[in-house]
């Protein structure tokens, strides 16, 4: 099943593959292989040098859960320092020039200059064609994500956990922006990530 998704006025699957190391070698080119051929959007954040390898030039749509580092940061300049190094290097990875969904990855609350640095880099990375949809990733105590989310409404779609994708379902509709559930233990109807280790899950 494909669905409208949001803010990004595409229609996407409702089921997303997040791959996982379940092996080497070969198995890890079969895992990608299979992934590819589903057609279904990819999650590459656990090692994105390891899948890029196996994905280089593609054009499948792709998934990044963004770094944390720039909750060291010292300044807002320093924090777009650190978001743009790792777009940089998922792009380098991948040897493409875009990423379909960037996702800023919330799991504490911020200072307004770490928050602010960060997304003037997503901002000005979509601007340049390295990215397609901004994306919030809610992974900590839901309310640091809805305090973000409450005065920066910069996002297309937003990727939470089964226990607290509730909590979001109201300002997501009030926004029109996406959710989407991360790892869930069964199928909820809505747009989902799943982890994939093996062609066989894949294939699932």
């Amino acid at each position: 099943m494909k669905q409208v998704l949001g803010r990004t006025n595409e229609v996407f699957a409702d089921r997303w593959l997040r791959l996982s190391v379940g092996g080497g070698g070969d198995e890890i080119g079969e895992l990608v292989s299979a992934a590819r051929a589903s057609g279904l959007p990819i999650d590459i954040s656990t090692q994105p040098a390891l899948w890029g390898g196996f994905m280089r030039g593609g054009s499948e749509v792709v998934m990044q859960v963004g770094t944390t580092q720039y909750e060291l940061a010292t300044s807002e300049d320093h924090a777009s320092d650190l978001i743009q190094a790792h777009m940089i290097e998922t792009l380098s990875s991948l040897g493409r020039e875009t990423i379909d969904f960037y996702f800023l990855r919330v799991r504490k609350g911020l200072e307004e200059f770490q928050i602010n640095g960060a997304l003037a880099a997503m901002e000005y990375a979509r601007q340049e064609g390295h990215i397609r949809f901004l994306g919030l990733f809610s992974d900590g105590p839901h309310l640091s994500t809805l305090g973000l989310w409450q005065f920066h409404d910069a996002f297309e779609v937003l990727l939470a956990r089964p226990e607290s994708i509730g909590e979001f379902e109201s300002l997501a509709r009030d926004r029109r922006v996406g959710l989407i559930e991360y790892l869930p233990s069964e199928p909820s109807g809505r747009t989902r990530v799943e982890t994939v280790r093996t062609v066989a899950d894949v294939l699932g």
